[in-house]
């Protein structure tokens, strides 16, 4: 399986590497025991949660960035995640992703040739863009009405099992037009757009 780094110990990042696990191994990068407690129990050992300096090039290669495919910057330190980020791009990861909590850093991301520079009231709708592009087996756009139709094949091992369709609508600000069941039975469900959509 392919390796997703992810910088920073906190609820962002929670809930990045749930929405990764299925098609990556995470590995969570944090120099403070007590958030990397936390996120663990929160993951119930379902990522990899490495306690040390995420800026240090050695933390970097201990836990294995020259495989990596992907890398998230997502602590809320911009100084840190701009040196690990430095070190990412160094070792040729093929996409990398920050978090910028403050807006006059963002030019400097930019000019790191950051893959994607996710400014922090973004941040969470941005990401989630981010992964479902990544696991959509279609994408289409329709720009006249500001909404993005994807095909997403769910593996038997997703998160999103047993969920109620209301539950992901909610949680993950989708619509869900029909679903597709392993015996290939088609089922038309309600449409409910995100009150994003709906503005």
């Amino acid at each position: 399986m392919k390796l997703a780094i992810i910088v920073g110990a906190n609820n962002v990042s929670v809930n990045v590497a749930k929405a990764l696990m299925d098609r990556y191994d995470v590995v969570i990068v944090d120099s403070n025991d007590d958030a990397c407690s936390r996120v663990f129990k929160m993951l119930k050992s379902s990522a990899l949660v490495y306690r040390g300096d995420p800026s240090s090039e050695d933390v970097l290669n201990e836990v294995g960035i020259d495989k990596a495919e992907l890398f998230l910057a997502l602590s809320d330190n911009d100084e840190l995640n701009y040196k690990a980020c430095s070190i990412a791009r160094g070792k040729g990861v093929p996409l990398i992703i920050a978090r910028v909590n403050n807006r006059d850093n963002v030019d400097l991301f930019r000019e790191l040739n950051v893959n994607t520079v996710i400014v922090e009231d973004l941040i969470s709708r941005n990401i989630e863009t981010l992964i479902i592009n990544n696991i959509a087996k279609s994408v289409f756009n329709d720009p006249s009405i500001n909404i993005t139709f994807a095909v997403i094949r769910i593996n038997a091992g997703s998160q999103l099992i047993g969920k109620s369709i209301n539950e992901i609508i909610d949680n993950y600000g989708i619509a869900i037009p029909y679903v597709v069941t392993s015996n290939g039975v088609t089922k038309q469900v309600v449409i409910t757009l995100w009150r994003e959509m709906m503005s």
